[in-house]
């Protein structure tokens, strides 16, 4: 082959390579544009989707805080006073003093046969000696308030304590509130009375009933027998056989009766 034809042909195939070359550079260019394209848009999408959510998130905090921090606007209708008074704490309301009552009166069915005279009824009245000999009319001895009146045997132990008990737990408490004390012995001479009176330092009032005949006008057994009566001799409560139980509601009664004569006093 002629010289000439031999480099027409070479110069051809470079061409032909260069073409394809740049074929390919030029696609490979163009893929390389494409893919980074696609990414500034996947990432633009990202930038933005970001962006949204801590918007929303940032708007979220914003009106928590700012309802936090929104200050209260007083309605015109509700004072300082009445809004400041409603977060103050509510203090109790002082309860009523309990007002004492006079206990019930409870017997059995022997207690109950042996008591002639009950609560309600009327201590009758009886003339009765003390023990230096003078006459007393029961009821000339009871008090403008309340009257304890105690039928008691020196032979009886509980009869002995509760004369024992009556200065400390009913004169010097009450004494001064016109509580009168009347004790009525029974079936002792004067001798064994200021015997027994002597021992348990007993100064009140002391009637006797040697015969029974006053114990009999209220019972027929079981001693002691404590009645408290009014000014008239109207039995407010009464107990037998005398106990702790007997001296706590003797008590009791006593001061709700002397409280109920206060008032009454107060209001007139």
């Amino acid at each position: 082959m002629p010289q000439a034809d031999l480099n027409i042909s070479h110069t051809c195939v470079h061409e032909r390579k260069r073409v394809v070359l740049e074929s390919k550079v030029s696609k490979n260019a163009s893929c390389s544009g494409k893919q980074r394209f696609f990414q500034w848009v996947d990432s633009t999408w990202a930038v933005m989707a970001l962006a949204v959510l801590l918007t929303s998130l940032g708007c979220g905090n914003e009106q928590g805080v700012a309802t936090v921090q929104k200050p209260t606007r007083n309605s015109p209708l509700k004072s300082e006073t009445t809004i400041v008074g409603r977060n103050l704490p509510t203090e109790p309301e002082p309860e009523a003093p309990v007002q004492p009552t006079v206990p019930a009166v409870h017997l059995s069915e022997q207690h109950e046969s042996a008591s002639l005279v009950k609560q309600g009824d009327v201590l009758p009245d009886m003339q009765l000696n003390d023990p230096e000999g003078q006459s007393h009319s029961l009821h000339s001895l009871l008090g403008e308030g309340v009257t304890v009146v105690c039928f008691w045997s020196g032979d009886s132990p509980a009869s002995v304590q509760q004369l024992q008990d009556t200065g400390p737990e009913i004169v010097d408490p009450f004494k001064d509130r016109g509580v009168e004390v009347v004790s009525i012995n029974y079936g002792q001479s004067a001798e064994e009375i200021r015997k027994v009176t002597d021992q348990v330092e007993f100064s009140e009032k002391v009637l006797m009933d040697p015969q029974g005949e006053a114990l009999s006008q209220v019972a027929t057994r079981y001693l002691p027998r404590t009645y408290l009566v009014d000014a008239t001799g109207k039995v407010v409560w009464f107990d037998m056989e005398y106990s702790p139980s007997t001296r706590r509601h003797l008590i009791q009664a006593i001061e709700c009766t002397v409280g109920q004569s206060d008032s009454s006093v107060i209001q007139d």
